[in-house]
């Protein structure tokens, strides 16, 4: 089961450019709790993994025609989210 200690951060805004001129970056514990619990409970939810030197290895997300939403995962969290079975995309 993922924590949110597994996470990093999350991000939320409109398609396209997630530089943070259309959405916005949240490193606090609420923000990345309320994106865990949407996130994972979304069907069309999709994981993504990548080698990475800083905190991150990882998201869960989903895009619709109107929102982005990512979480970001640490290696652990990578881990937990492979365990519940979500199935990562290349």
């Amino acid at each position: 089961m993922l924590n949110v200690d597994q996470t990093v951060r999350s991000y939320s805004g409109k398609p396209g450019c997630m530089c943070g001129c259309n959405g916005t970056y949240n490193e606090g514990e609420r923000a990345r709790k309320m994106a865990m619990n949407a996130l994972l409970k979304n069907p069309a939810v999709k994981f993504q993994t990548w080698n990475s030197s800083s905190d991150d290895a990882g998201c869960v997300f989903v895009d619709t025609d109107t929102r982005t939403r990512v979480l970001y995962l640490t290696q652990q969290g990578v881990e937990a989210v492979r365990a519940m079975g979500v199935e990562e995309t290349v």
